[in-house]
């Protein structure tokens, strides 16, 4: 299963809770060049798992206006910045077994995308994501690192 693993946008500094901290311009403009980039790579769009904090909906939001319709949507609690990784990682390699053709995209929160990528792929360590960055993961029987994408660079 082709798995990206995406940080949610920038978001505001302040609001009355974390959970309710929405995108800034700046957010909404990396979203969207990271939706034109996910775009050329995604025919198909099979499960997305999204954190229930607005700028992850938000970023979620804006990037469903570039990809292809998604089959199933999921929001997890597991998702929030301090989020069961193991949880995730689970249900991950639980989707690669029952469609390892199936295209899969997290979007979530610091540190726990970084915790995401190593507990899938111990080697790569967990890297730091910018705003709106994207890991590239291929999960079944090898699991393997394949790149991460800022905005920036796009």
């Amino acid at each position: 299963m082709q798995v990206f693993i995406m940080r949610h946008g920038e978001a505001e500094m302040f609001a009355a809770s974390d959970s309710e901290r929405a995108l800034n311009q700046s957010g909404l403009n990396e979203v969207g060049k990271m939706g034109a980039y996910l775009a050329d790579k995604l025919a198909q769009l099979d499960y997305v798992l999204v954190s229930p904090y607005l700028r992850a909906q938000q970023t979620w939001q804006r990037l469903a206006k570039s990809l292809p319709e998604a089959v199933k949507v999921i929001e997890l609690n597991e998702l929030t910045p301090s989020g069961d990784e193991v949880a995730v990682v689970s249900l991950i390699n639980e989707l690669a077994l029952e469609q390892p053709q199936g295209n899969l995209l997290v979007v979530s929160h610091l540190p726990l995308v970084g915790f995401i990528v190593e507990g899938l792929v111990a080697e790569a360590g967990a890297p730091l994501f910018s705003t709106a960055a994207v890991a590239e993961l291929q999960v079944g029987q090898e699991n393997s690192f394949i790149s991460l994408q800022h905005p920036i660079s796009l």
